[in-house]
Parts: C-alpha cells; structure tokens; sequence
C-alpha cells in the first residue's frame, strides 16, 4: 500500500478531502498497473506472431520435405527403368551385331538386320522417353530444391547438381546414338 494512503488511514477524523486522495491516488495506481498490463499484452501479441510464423516455416519444410521424397522415390523408379532399358539395349546391340557379323553374306540377313533395327530403334525411342521423363523429374527437384539458391534446403547442392548434369550428358549422348 502507498505511504500517503496509510498515512491518511492512520488518521483518527477523516474528512471528505482525504478520502477524495486516496481514491486518486488509486486511481493513479491503476491508471500506471493499465499501462503495463497494456505493454505486457502487447509483447505477448509479439512472441505469438513470431511463434505463428515459425510454426508456418515448419509445416512448409515439412511439405517440402514430403515432396522431395515422393520425386527421389520417382526418381529412382526412372533411374531403375532406364538402367533396364540400357541393359535390354546393350544385349540387343550385341546380339545385332554378332548376327549381323555372321549372316552379312547372306542376302536374308538383310531383312532380319533391318526387324532387328526396327527393334533397336523402338527400344531406343522407349529409353528416350524415359530419358524426358527422368529430365522433367530432374527439373522439377531442381525447381523444388532451389538448387543453386539462397533459398535452398540441401547444402549439398553441387553433388546433386553434378549427378543431374551427368544424366542429362547421358540422355543427350544416347540421343545421338545412330544405328
């Protein structure tokens, strides 16, 4: 309790005056107790906003991270569907031209030359879609990851980068190709 309030209560006759100082100087306490109440409420106010803000960060890593899982989970399906199509096209090659080699004098090598061509070529043409596929998916991590970036959440970025460059070297080098 203020002193001047105890002094005045200490009193033996109060007057109407006194009573009037005290109830202003409760009222000046209050009035001083409003203001911080009014500044703690509006700290509190702060630290919410800047928790909500957080919070939103969170839950945007979060999807981010959700989404590039599910594109390295594609990813990896493309890396594996290409590998077998490159396999099934080594195989192909080989045997084309070890049939090639032996039936050449052989005027009906031409024709199954030419099937075994065509065969090549569709299988070509299928590894070259996969190839975009796997291009497009590349893209899209990129886009997402912000590769390159001050935005970027992988720190990693250069052996991400490079192992991209390397696909897409291979998927140009495959283009090229002629059988």
């Amino acid at each position: 309790m203020n002193e001047s309030i105890s002094t005045i209560l200490s009193k033996p006759n109060k007057t109407t005056n006194d009573l009037q100082q005290i109830i202003d100087q409760w009222h000046q306490d209050l009035l001083k107790n409003e203001d911080q109440l009014l500044q703690y409420a509006t700290q509190l106010e702060q630290k919410q906003q800047v928790l909500n803000q957080t919070t939103d960060s969170i839950i945007q890593t979060q999807d981010l991270l959700t989404n590039l899982e599910k594109n390295l989970q594609q990813f990896q399906l493309s890396t594996q569907t290409l590998t077998k199509y490159n396999d099934e096209l080594e195989t192909n090659i080989e045997q084309l031209n070890i049939e090639s080699k032996n039936l050449l004098p052989n005027i009906r090598s031409n024709l199954k030359t030419d099937q075994d061509r065509t065969i090549t070529y569709d299988l070509m043409d299928s590894v070259d879609t996969h190839l975009n596929e796997l291009d497009q998916t590349m893209k899209q991590l990129n886009n997402i990851l912000q590769i390159n970036t001050d935005h970027s959440i992988l720190k990693t970025t250069n052996e991400l980068q490079t192992c991209f460059d390397d696909i897409h070297n291979l998927q140009e080098t495959i283009n090229q190709i002629k059988i």
